[in-house]
C-alpha cells in the first residue's frame, strides 16, 4: 500500500512539472512573436475586392470593427482583437487567463492574401476585482522556461490559442472563397 501511494504521488508531481510543449512548436517566429501565418491563393479576385471581402468578413466577426482596424491601406488591413482562448489548470480546475491581445495582418495582393497573426500581450490584469492596466506581458514570458518547454499547467490553453488563430484564419479564407452575391 505504501509503495502504491508512493508511485502514485511520484505520478503527480512528475505530470506537474515537467511542460511537453516547445516554443517552437507555438511560435512559427519566436523572434517576432508569429504564432500563425498562411499565404492562400485565388482565381480573379482584384485587390480591391479582395479588401472589401476581409472588411465584410471583419465587419461580422468583430463587435466593432471600427475599434479593432487599426490600420489600413489598400495593401494591407491590421487588426488588433482579444481573445479568451488562453487558459491554464490551476488545481485541476481550468482557469482563463486575463483577455489577451492578437494581432492579425492581412496582405493583399492580386489573386491572393498573406494572413499573420502575432501575440500581442495582455491586456490588464485583476487585483481586487478591479481591472489594472498591466505591463506588456506575452505569451512567451509567461507560460515557456528558461530552457523553452512550456509549464505543463499551461500546455492545453496555448494549443487552444494557437487553433483559434488557425480557426480565424481559415474562417477568413472560407469568408473570401464564398461567392455571396445575392
Amino acid at each position: 500500500m505504501k509503495k502504491l501511494l508512493l508511485l502514485l504521488s511520484l505520478f503527480v508531481v512528475s505530470s506537474l512539472s515537467f511542460g511537453q510543449i516547445h516554443v517552437d512548436k507555438f511560435y512559427e517566429n519566436k523572434d517576432e512573436l508569429l504564432i500563425y501565418s498562411v499565404v492562400q491563393e485565388f482565381d480573379s479576385i482584384s485587390i480591391d475586392d479582395l479588401n472589401i471581402k476581409v472588411k465584410n468578413w471583419a465587419s461580422t466577426n468583430f463587435v466593432n470593427m471600427k475599434e479593432v482596424l487599426i490600420s489600413e491601406t489598400k495593401e494591407q488591413l491590421v487588426f488588433v482583437y482579444i481573445t479568451e482562448s488562453l487558459f491554464r489548470y490551476y488545481l485541476g480546475i481550468q482557469k482563463f487567463i486575463n483577455p489577451w491581445y492578437l494581432r492579425m495582418v492581412v496582405q493583399i495582393k492580386d489573386d491572393k492574401i498573406k494572413i499573420s497573426i502575432y501575440d500581442d500581450g495582455n491586456c490588464f490584469w485583476v487585483v481586487d476585482g478591479t481591472h489594472v492596466a498591466a505591463r506588456t506581458h506575452r505569451v512567451y514570458d509567461m507560460v515557456f522556461k528558461k530552457d523553452g518547454f512550456s509549464r505543463k499547467t499551461y500546455d492545453e490553453g496555448i494549443i487552444n490559442l494557437r487553433n483559434c488563430c488557425i480557426s480565424t484564419s481559415d474562417n477568413l479564407i472560407k469568408s473570401i472563397k464564398s461567392n455571396n452575391n445575392w
